[in-house]
C-alpha cells in the first residue's frame, strides 16, 4: 500500500498517532540521495579501460573540493558523497551505470561524467526520471550540443563551454593569422562527427570550407602511422590543422607532422587529454632527440592549473595537496596519476565548486525542486576564475570562457593572443 493511502486510512487516529504515522510516511517519501547529514551524488565515468583516466580525473578533483566542504561542515550540515559507476567510456555500458546510480543507489544527482556517445546514451534515461522524479545531470564533462537543446536542456546543468566554443575560438584565431586552408583529422565515429559539424558550422561563417577531412580509426593507438592522414592533408594544401580525438591518435599526427617537416600550426581542443598528449611527445622526443612539442595550441574549458595568480586555482592546488586524491575504492583500471594537477581534475575541481554554491543557495530543505530552481535563479556569479558564471531559466551552462593554453619547458602557460605563440 502507498504511504498516501496509509495517510488517509489514519486520519481517525488520535493526533500523535496520527504524527507519528505521518512521520513514517515521510520518511518512505524522503528525497533520494539526501538525509540529514549528506547528499549523495553518482559518477557515471571511465574507471576502466584505456580511459580510465578521464573519470579518474575527474573523480580527483570533485573528491578534493567535496573534501574541502565537508572538512569546513559541509553544505547546510551534510557533507557531500560521491557514489561511482564505472562505465569504461563504452556507450551501451552507460544508461545501464546511470540507472544503478538513480534506481539502485538513489543518488541525488548524476554528476561529473565523461564522454559524449556515452551520455547521449544516458540522456533517454535521464528525461524519463527528470520528468518522474526530477532528476538531474550536473556538470557532465562533454562539449557536444544535445544536452545544450531541448529536449535535453532541462535536465542538464553543464558548467564548462561547448564544443562549438571552442572550435569557433580557434577558428577566429586561425583566420586572424591569415591561415584560411584549414584541415580536419578526427575520429571516424560519433564522437568525431561532433567535432566534425562544429568546424564545419564555424568555417561558414567565414565562406569556408575544410581544405582537408581526415579520418582516422577509432581505437588507433600512439604506435600506429597517420601517414595516410598526412597525405590527405598535404593534399589539400593545408596550413592548419584541428586534431580532435584521443591523445594517442593526435599525439601520434603532431609526431609524424613534425618527423616529416611539416611545421604548420595545430590545435586540439580540452577533449584531447593534452596532458597525456604532451607527455607521449616529450618521451618521443627524448627518444627521436628532435623537437616536437613547437606551433602547437589547445583550447581548454579550464585555466591552466599553473595559473596560481587565479584565486580558485590556488585553492584547487591547496585541496590537492591537502587530500591527495587517487581514484574512487576499487576503481581506476590501474590508472595511475602522472602528477597531482592536470586539467582533468581542475575541471572535477571547478565542476564540485559550482555545485556546491548551488547547493548553499538552495538552503536546508534540499530537494530536487528545490534545487533546479535555486540553480535556475543564480543569476551571474564568480567562482574565483575572473570569468563569470551564470546560470538562469534560460541558461543552463555556467562558463563560456575558452582559455588557449600551450606548453613549454617550464609547463602550461596560456594566452589571450594565440597568435602570439604560433608561426
Amino acid at each position: 500500500m502507498s504511504p498516501r493511502r496509509d495517510v488517509k486510512r489514519l486520519r481517525g487516529l488520535a493526533p500523535w498517532l496520527l504524527l507519528g504515522a505521518l512521520t513514517c510516511a515521510g520518511a518512505v517519501l524522503a528525497e533520494p540521495g539526501v538525509s540529514p547529514t549528506e547528499v549523495v551524488l553518482g559518477q557515471p565515468a571511465a574507471f576502466s579501460g584505456p580511459s580510465a583516466g578521464l573519470g579518474v580525473e575527474m573523480w580527483r578533483g570533485a573528491s578534493a573540493a567535496f573534501a574541502e566542504a565537508n572538512a569546513a561542515g559541509g553544505v547546510h550540515g551534510r557533507k557531500v558523497r560521491i557514489v561511482a559507476a564505472d562505465d569504461a567510456l563504452n556507450p551501451e555500458q552507460a544508461a545501464p551505470a546511470a540507472l544503478r546510480l538513480l534506481k539502485e543507489q538513489q543518488v541525488f544527482a548524476l554528476f561529473g561524467g565523461v564522454g559524449d556517445a556515452t551520455l547521449m546514451k544516458v540522456l533517454p534515461v535521464l528525461l524519463r526520471a527528470f520528468q518522474r522524479e526530477q532528476a538531474f545531470y550536473f556538470a557532465p564533462s562533454s562539449g557536444a550540443q544535445p544536452q545544450r537543446e531541448p529536449p535535453w536542456e532541462p535536465a542538464v546543468f553543464n558548467v564548462r563551454a561547448s564544443y562549438r566554443q571552442e572550435i569557433r575560438a580557434i577558428v577566429d584565431a586561425f583566420i586572424a593569422l591569415g591561415r584560411r586552408r584549414i584541415g580536419l583529422f578526427v575520429q571516424n565515429d560519433a564522437f568525431g562527427a561532433i567535432g566534425r559539424d562544429a568546424i564545419l558550422r564555424a568555417l561558414q561563417d567565414y565562406g569556408l570550407k575544410p581544405a582537408a577531412d581526415a579520418t582516422y580509426r577509432k581505437g588507433q593507438d600512439f604506435t600506429v602511422s597517420t601517414q595516410p592522414q598526412l597525405e590527405v592533408l598535404r593534399a589539400g594544401k593545408t596550413d592548419a590543422i584541428i586534431a580532435i580525438g584521443t591523445a594517442q591518435a593526435c599525439a601520434a599526427l603532431i609526431r609524424d607532422a613534425r618527423l616529416a617537416g611539416w611545421d604548420l600550426p595545430i590545435h586540439s581542443p580540452s577533449v584531447v587529454g593534452a596532458d597525456a598528449l604532451v607527455s607521449l611527445l616529450r618521451a618521443e622526443e627524448q627518444r627521436v632527440s628532435k623537437p616536437l612539442l613547437g606551433n602547437l595550441i589547445f583550447t581548454q574549458v579550464v585555466p591552466s592549473y599553473d595559473d596560481t595568480d587565479l584565486d580558485l586555482v590556488q585553492q584547487y592546488r591547496a585541496a590537492m595537496e591537502r587530500h591527495r586524491p587517487t581514484a574512487p575504492p576499487g576503481l581506476g583500471g590501474g590508472y595511475t596519476p602522472a602528477s597531482l594537477y592536470s586539467f582533468g581534475s581542475l575541471e572535477g575541481y571547478i565542476s564540485a565548486r559550482a555545485m556546491l554554491a548551488v547547493l548553499e543557495k538552495t538552503g536546508p530543505e534540499l530537494t530536487r525542486q528545490r534545487f533546479h530552481a535555486a540553480a535556475e535563479s543564480m543569476g551571474k556569479f564568480d567562482l574565483g576564475l575572473r570569468a563569470v558564471g551564470e546560470l538562469s531559466p534560460t541558461r543552463h551552462q555556467v562558463l563560456s570562457k575558452v582559455w588557449f593554453t600551450y606548453v613549454t619547458a617550464e609547463g602550461w602557460r596560456t594566452t589571450s593572443a594565440p597568435g602570439t605563440v604560433l608561426r
